[in-house]
C-alpha cells in the first residue's frame, strides 16, 4: 500500500471516530467547489476540523487548496492554516481533509484557495 493510501485510509478512520457536536459548515471560495466541514471539541489546545471537498463538475479538480481560518466572536482571524486535499476530488464525487487548528475560536471559515481543473480521464 502506498504512503499516500494509508494517509488516505488513517484520514477515514479519523473522520470515523471523531463524533463531532458541532453543526456542518458550508465553504466560501471557488463556487465549483463545495466543502462541508465540522469543528471536534478541543482537546490539549487543539481543535481538528475536518470535512469533504465536493465537486459537482464534469471534470477531476486536483491539488485543491483550503485555508482554514479560525474567527472570534466579531469574525476577526484568529489563527490561519493552509492545508491540501490528499489526492484528487474526482468528478461528482468528493474527497476528505483534516487540519488541527488552535484551540479557542468561536467558529471557522474554510476557503478554497486553488484548484487544478482536469479532464475526467486525466491522473
Amino acid at each position: 500500500m502506498s504512503r499516500r493510501s494509508m494517509q488516505y485510509m488513517a484520514l477515514l478512520g479519523l473522520l470515523a471516530l471523531c463524533a463531532s457536536p458541532s453543526r456542518a459548515q458550508e465553504a466560501v471560495g471557488d463556487p465549483a467547489l463545495r466543502v462541508r466541514w465540522e469543528a471536534d471539541p478541543p482537546q490539549h489546545g487543539v481543535q481538528t476540523v475536518c470535512g469533504r471537498v465536493i465537486n459537482d463538475r464534469p471534470v477531476n479538480a486536483g491539488r485543491v487548496r483550503l485555508r482554514v481560518e479560525g474567527l472570534d466572536e466579531r469574525g476577526g482571524v484568529t489563527s490561519r492554516r493552509e492545508t491540501e486535499v490528499v489526492g484528487q476530488v474526482p468528478s461528482n464525487a468528493n474527497a476528505l481533509f483534516c487540519i488541527s487548528m488552535p484551540a479557542g475560536a468561536a467558529t471557522y471559515r474554510v476557503t478554497v484557495v486553488s484548484v487544478s481543473w482536469a479532464e475526467s480521464g486525466s491522473p
